[in-house]
């Protein structure tokens, strides 16, 4: 598989698809499971750091367990050509998550995460305030059947296996 110029082999595939699982396995457990030495992973990890194909280290947590159960999308209209100064606004918001530049019915979709619907409705008022946004749209989410954060490699995984042998 072919990122730009970056190559990514059979070991580099197969260390991501672990780190996207859980970024906390340890060097150890990747280089038994792959077959290679500890210091090979660590040596890989730290190309794939210096690449720019990992960014960072983190958890996932359960919303839910910690009080923020609400979980939206808001679709934002833009007056102009303000969307830089709108983003750095929004990005300072803590309950929002995610900020996509979109083309089509929204200039901007927003992931966000509130405990209750008060807060939920206390955020949108604030975000309408902001200058230069049109309108906005609420996309209150009931349940989430799968949420991943990364791509799975499992296929071209297979794929480099077959091929090696």
């Amino acid at each position: 598989m072919v990122f730009g110029k970056i190559q990514l082999d059979y070991v580099n595939l197969k260390i991501i698809e672990i780190l996207s699982k859980n970024s906390s396995t340890p060097f150890v457990e990747i280089a038994k499971e792959i077959g290679i030495s500890d210091a090979t992973v660590h040596m890989r990890v730290k190309r794939l750091i210096y690449q720019g194909i990992i960014n960072k280290f983190t958890i996932s947590i359960n919303h839910e367990l910690i009080g923020y159960s609400i979980l939206a999308y808001i679709g934002i209209n833009i007056i102009g050509n303000k969307q830089d100064v709108i983003i750095n606004l929004l990005s300072e918001i803590n309950e929002v998550l995610e900020i996509h530049e979109i083309y089509g019915k929204y200039d901007l979709f927003l992931k966000i995460r509130t405990k209750n619907n008060e807060e939920l409705r206390n955020l949108v008022k604030k975000i309408k305030n902001i200058p230069d946004i049109s309108g906005i749209e609420v996309i209150n989410v009931l349940k989430t059947n799968k949420e991943d954060k990364n791509i799975s490699f499992q296929d071209e995984i297979n794929k480099k296996s077959k091929e090696m042998g």
